[in-house]
């Protein structure tokens, strides 16, 4: 694997991990320290930062309610996206984004109890799996080839 190819898995990554981060303190007791923080990582970067702010409002405000959790997971998309594109803007970015992850958090409410899920597969099985999400699988499009080489 390159090392070109490993920095964008690790940038992806970390706007993912920024995203979910972002979306999880929206409407929560860290929420205001997480909006002023994610507002500068932007303006910082020449980005205006009534603008951010508004944005990061608006989103917020979506966050209410029984429907919070699945409005949290609707918004890590776009956050992802947004915080993808400042890091491909500003390489820079990356230890601040990675900052502002740490420092919130610590202040995350804890989670509460998950659900255990266990799946078992032998022999030629596939087994896929989502808690919550999209999955889509390419590789399952291509035909299976049976004992011999032919296509099943």
């Amino acid at each position: 694997m390159s090392d070109l190819h490993e920095a964008q898995q690790l940038v992806e990554t970390l706007a993912l991990t920024g995203a979910t981060t972002v979306a999880a303190a929206m409407g929560t007791d860290a929420w205001q320290a997480t909006r002023g923080w994610t507002a500068r990582l932007f303006h910082r970067r020449g980005h205006d930062l009534g603008e951010v702010e508004r944005q990061l409002d608006n989103d917020a405000a979506l966050v209410t309610g029984g429907e919070a959790d699945a409005a949290r997971s609707e918004l890590v998309a776009p956050w992802r996206r947004r915080l993808l594109a400042l890091l491909r803007e500003d390489p820079q970015a990356v230890e601040d984004l990675q900052e502002l992850i740490d420092l919130v958090r610590d202040r995350l409410p804890a989670a509460a109890p998950g659900m255990t899920q266990n799946v078992t597969a032998s022999g030629h099985a596939i087994v896929n799996v989502v808690q919550g999400g999209d999955q889509h699988n390419r590789f399952m499009d291509t035909p299976r080839r049976a004992e011999g080489g032919a296509t099943a």
